[in-house]
């Protein structure tokens, strides 16, 4: 474990601070937090090519709407900018499929347990590609739950790098046996909420809700209602499975972009405008427009194609 960076970047996440640069200049507030995000992937970046050694490992992890998917991206951006090779894979991909996961005590599948990966699986990858550059790597079948029975050969350079991003790459089942300097961790998440004063307008975990309910409504079809009736299960397996990894990390990202309420307001408000009254998600509902509605509005499109945040409001130039 190198722990190069094992802190993060805090910003000045002061309500009335956002509204004013707002109101003064939208565009200057992006792009200041945009290129600040970019700044901490690229020192990330220049950080891992300083250590000897041929192929590296980057076993990226982060709790739910994050960020973690785009920030691989991202990284490989920075990676590929310096000539180097890179390769994403997803642990997605390493599912055993619906009929041979554990369940919860309500009978659903549990997918949020590292038991619901093929861990042997995954480890012989990691070996085969640290060492001879080349694996073959299955592709799950979302649709049906299950494996496709279909794989992807990856092949490596010397001189390359291998992101495997992931709920559970954190765990060090995946690391172990495998030489310090040749693995890097990184932990991704939302670090900080949103105050007045004192008094938080939005946790932390809720700019997290607000996220995953707007791309699950726009991209999964996923009511609402059903995204913040699953919020507290999802909660409970990442301080099972996640957190008590985090602080084993070499990096860790702060993925908090502080115009995001700004540009979610009215979309997080129509979302949860519609959930009507005496629906048991009504009051959580109703306290999360009275926080989003004192933020001052920016427009969306004034979000680059690039950022993050278009991993879950849409339109922008990386493929999920």
């Amino acid at each position: 474990m190198l722990n190069y960076l094992n802190t993060y970047r805090r910003y000045a996440c002061d309500l009335a601070r956002i509204n004013e640069e707002v109101e003064r200049s939208p565009e200057d507030l992006i792009r200041m937090t945009e290129n600040v995000f970019r700044y901490d992937l690229r020192l990330i970046a220049d950080t891992i090519m300083e250590v000897p050694g041929g192929r590296h490992v980057i076993l990226l992890s982060g709790p739910s709407s994050s960020g973690k998917t785009t920030s691989s991206l991202m990284l490989a951006d920075e990676f590929r900018a310096k000539g180097v090779d890179v390769q994403l894979i997803s642990m997605d991909d390493f599912y055993l499929g619906i009929e041979n996961v554990g369940r919860l005590p309500d009978g659903r599948p549990d997918f949020e347990s590292i038991d619901a990966l093929d861990i042997p699986q995954i480890k012989r990858s990691i070996e085969l590609l640290s060492t001879t550059g080349e694996c073959l790597i299955p592709k799950y079948d979302f649709t049906h739950s299950r494996p496709s029975g279909n794989t992807r050969e990856v092949r490596l350079k010397e001189n390359s790098v291998i992101i495997m991003e992931g709920i559970h790459a954190l765990h060090p089942v995946f690391s172990e046996g495998m030489p310090k300097e040749r693995v890097m961790k990184i932990y991704v998440s939302v670090k900080q909420g949103i105050k007045d004063n004192e008094d938080y307008v939005l946790t932390n975990r809720e700019l997290r809700l607000i996220r995953r309910m707007i791309r699950d409504s726009r991209f999964r079809k996923t009511p609402v209602e059903r995204t913040l009736d699953m919020w507290d299960t999802v909660i409970e397996g990442e301080m099972k499975y996640i957190r008590p990894y985090r602080y084993s990390s070499d990096f860790t990202i702060n993925s908090v972009h502080i115009y995001e309420p700004s540009v979610m307001r009215n979309m997080a408000i129509d979302l949860l405008s519609k959930i009507e009254k005496g629906v048991a998600e009504y009051e959580f509902a109703k306290h999360l427009i009275e926080s989003v509605s004192r933020f001052r509005s920016i427009d969306p499109a004034l979000v680059p194609d690039n950022s993050l945040i278009r991993e879950f409001i849409g339109d922008g130039c990386y493929s999920y």
